[in-house]
């Protein structure tokens, strides 16, 4: 990698960063840790709202797909049971190779 030149590695060397001091920052600092911790319950569900509403829709969602599935492979199942149990009683011969699956 090369080196900077000599003037710009110069230059950031002597770079200082002096902000001017603020009298009554402390004081400032706790005031907004005061504030905060005064806040209310409703006031941070008002304050969050936006976030929150999404959540609890992708949960909803994500919940509605994963019964929507889980409800599919049972629908599926009992037809399966239903189908064995009619052709065993429909037809005794059929009970050897078709025996319906216990609950």
């Amino acid at each position: 990698m090369k080196n900077p030149p000599d003037s710009l590695a110069e230059g950031l060397r002597r770079w200082r960063v002096a902000p001017p001091p603020v009298p009554d920052f402390r004081q400032q600092v706790w005031q907004r840790i005061g504030r905060q911790t005064r806040a209310t319950w409703p006031a941070y569900l008002r304050a969050h709202s936006a976030a929150w509403s999404l959540a609890a829709i992708l949960v909803l969602g994500v919940a509605a797909y994963t019964g929507r599935i889980a409800a599919r492979a049972q629908v599926h199942s009992d037809r399966e049971a239903l189908v064995v149990t009619y052709l065993v009683e429909l037809d005794p011969r059929v009970q050897a190779v078709l025996r319906p699956a216990a609950p």
